[in-house]
């Protein structure tokens, strides 16, 4: 299964979205800050990120913007999670394959990333 990197300041948030992705099978790493996730990102190489926007040192339209630019991790999916919801197009024009709005629907969040890992697969074949 998957792994994912969750991006989230808020440890329970974070938190809340590690145990209902590790219900759903997938393997999960969880990075507090914008430049830990980055980190993160590198070292580990996950399959997907889910990002949040407003963090305590990068923001994440920053983070974002990073990830699109490097060569060796442009290609990992990002879904945003945030609570801004004036950042959607922006987010989506640097490439987000999608953005989930706060409080998360986990049911949504889901879909998008079974959407989104489907895609990577069937890329790879």
């Amino acid at each position: 299964m998957a792994t994912i990197l969750i991006i989230e300041d808020e440890m329970p948030v974070a938190e809340l979205i590690k145990e209902r992705l590790e219900e759903s099978g997938y393997k999960t790493l969880i990075a507090y800050s914008g430049s830990k996730g980055l980190g993160v990102a590198t070292d580990h190489k996950p399959d997907l990120i889910t990002l949040d926007i407003h963090l305590p040192d990068i923001n994440g339209i920053e983070v974002l913007k990073m990830l699109k630019k490097d060569k060796d991790k442009s290609n990992i999916p990002v879904i945003v999670v945030t609570c801004d919801d004036t950042v959607e197009k922006e987010c989506k024009e640097l490439k987000a394959e999608g953005f989930v709005k706060k409080p998360i629907n986990f049911g949504k969040l889901k879909e998008i990333i079974n959407l989104v890992t489907e895609k990577e697969i069937n890329q790879k074949k």
